[in-house]
């Protein structure tokens, strides 16, 4: 349901939009808690039409200060939400940094207003249900900060249980709502990057006060839930440092320090995994789609619509390819190629843009937008990363959006693809559907990190149920067996995942060694000299499945290295007792 007054997403266990502050349609002020003007430490519900402030004692909120007129300004409770209007007052009101003489505002929730030098905050009231209020803590250390002693450096630890690891500033941690405590949201404050926690992450963070020693952190963790648990304690703290807040772990080093050769490699190496250049303040501009015409599209009948689209362009699809043929434009040649190249350009413009109007109807930010090259193949993208502090069903709509605006073309193209008589335009219709049915597909798999991955994630409540289902098939799954405990229903689903994600990474394999075999071997043949087809194929394979390679290379280096130095220890105590 979206509010009738700025078209954001209503929470349905509330009567007021948090976004603009606007009553739902049916609700009655009198029946729940109403929002607030917020001064020195107090709250002043508006629970009447009309709230007069100023500084005489006949308004409602007296603001006792010289630079506040005797009849400053009102808030009216419209329609359409809360207006605050501007008495002609001697040194005017700030409505989120906008000066107001004699002019009128809409009030959006957590807006400061400014009544000529007193700072008063307009806010929904918050409760466990529609969760808490966001800590930010640290930012007396930050770039906003002005004058202070810069922290301490903590020096690189050369033993990992003596490290005291240290907690940066410039973070905010907010609880999440969604009805369940264990879900948190840690964010950096310099960087917007973000990191959801569980309730033990939550407790690690908290234990980070620069005085525990991750020996400390052992103990202290086994104390309150009963096990020694080393390895998550270091993959928690390396997860923390990877947002940039945390400093003092083993192996932190200055990138400044390292030789050239190893830097170039290491720009190489995170190159070919990722590569983007990314574009801020597109937020306003998706925020003006959303309002001009993107809210329609979540409507109820847009939702409809939308299904409709999809499945009647599956239909047209299969009536499609009774009479079309894959890699056969209709004799369109090389200008039908370079349409389906584009259409399918939008539509990957078009996915992005629909994950960022789903965030904007949720009332959140798109914090940036841009473009990528991840495992050497071409990606635009829209960074949602503030939908972690909205409930996981928005962040589960928002992900799902883009794949299914992407579906929505795909059923366009087939349906011009079905039933246009232009065979040259038809066979273009079907290839851009084919195109985007396998985009779709592949982005709705839940078994790669993409959106269908981050849905069923959210879905689960498991955010890293790639990593726990892979580690609890390949090690715990085999060791309940033979060790005879009985797996639980969600150990059994855990290992079916696990297996599942293996059993993909072969079908994947398979198919494109079956596409090359049926479509892919005539093209190379045909378009590359002669000797040159296996080459550029090995190495754009070789380019998409880096990161497999690349892990399993680590893998075995990794036991290699062992083997060695355990051989050289071996050597050296032989030659110290040979000494001896």
């Amino acid at each position: 349901m979206l509010c009738h007054a700025c078209h954001v997403h209503l929470r349905r266990d509330y009567p007021y939009c948090l976004h603009c502050g606007t009553l739902r349609k049916g609700a009655q002020v009198a029946e729940f808690a109403a929002p607030e003007l917020r001064y020195a430490g107090q709250a002043y519900p508006l629970v009447k039409p009309v709230t007069t402030v100023g500084r005489t004692s006949d308004n409602d909120l007296i603001l006792d200060d010289a630079s506040v007129s005797r009849r400053h300004a009102r808030i009216t409770r419209t329609p359409d939400g809360f207006l605050l209007e501007d008495l002609d007052s001697f040194n005017g009101t700030t409505v989120g940094g906008r000066l107001l003489h004699g002019d009128r505002a809409a009030l959006n929730d957590e807006t400061e207003l400014v009544f000529g030098d007193v700072a008063v905050r307009f806010a929904q009231p918050r409760s466990a249900a529609i969760g808490s209020k966001t800590m930010v803590k640290g930012a007396e250390q930050t770039m906003l900060a002005v004058g202070g002693k810069p922290p301490e450096q903590a020096a690189t630890a050369t033993e990992p249980l003596s490290a005291v690891p240290r907690r940066r500033s410039g973070w905010a941690l907010k609880q999440v709502p969604g009805g369940r405590e264990a879900e948190w949201v840690l964010s950096n404050t310099r960087t917007g990057m973000y990191l959801q926690l569980d309730e033990r992450d939550v407790f690690i963070w908290n234990s980070l006060d620069g005085v525990n020693s991750v020996r400390d952190l052992l103990f202290l963790y086994a104390d309150k839930f009963g096990e020694l648990a080393l390895p998550r304690i270091e993959r928690t703290l390396r997860t923390f440092a990877a947002i940039q807040l945390v400093r003092g772990l083993p192996g932190q080093r200055d990138p400044q320090k390292q030789n050239l050769l190893k830097r170039a490699g290491q720009a190489v190496f995170r190159g070919l995994l990722r590569m983007e250049l990314s574009i801020r303040g597109v937020d306003g501009l998706f925020g003006r789609m959303y309002a001009a015409f993107g809210w329609r599209f979540f409507t109820r009948t847009g939702v409809f619509l939308l299904w409709a689209l999809v499945i009647g362009g599956l239909y047209a699809f299969f009536v499609a390819k009774a009479h079309q043929k894959l890699f056969a434009l209709g004799g369109a040649g090389w200008v039908g190629a370079v349409i389906v190249a584009a259409v399918c350009l939008l539509a990957l413009a078009i996915h992005e843009s629909a994950h960022a109007l789903a965030v904007k109807s949720y009332g959140r930010k798109v914090t940036r937008g841009g473009f990528m090259l991840m495992m050497g193949m071409p990606f635009a993208f829209v960074d949602t990363s503030d939908m972690w502090f909205g409930t996981r069903w928005s962040r589960v709509v928002v992900t799902l959006s883009g794949p299914l605006s992407t579906a929505g073309v795909a059923g366009a193209a087939a349906l011009v693809a079905a039933y246009v008589p232009n065979p040259i335009v038809a066979g273009i219709g079907f290839h851009v559907a084919f195109a985007l049915y396998l985009n779709t597909l592949y982005n709705l798999n839940p078994l790669m990190p993409v959106d269908g991955y981050q849905a069923l994630s959210d879905a689960l409540r498991m955010p890293r149920l790639r990593e726990e289902a892979s580690a609890y098939f390949t090690k715990g799954f085999w060791k309940d067996l033979r060790t005879g405990k009985r797996p639980g229903l969600r150990q059994w689903g855990m290992a079916a995942y696990g297996m599942l994600a293996v059993l993909g990474m072969v079908g994947f394999l398979a198919m494109g060694a079956f596409s090359w075999r049926n479509r892919l071997s005539g093209l190379t043949a045909q378009y590359l000299p002669h000797g040159y087809a296996i080459p550029v194929v090995i190495v754009g394979i070789g380019i998409i499945m880096f990161p497999i390679w690349y892990r399993l290379y680590k893998k075995v280096s990794a036991v290699v290295q062992r083997m060695l130095a355990a051989r050289s220890r071996e050597r050296a105590g032989l030659g110290e007792a040979t000494t001896a």
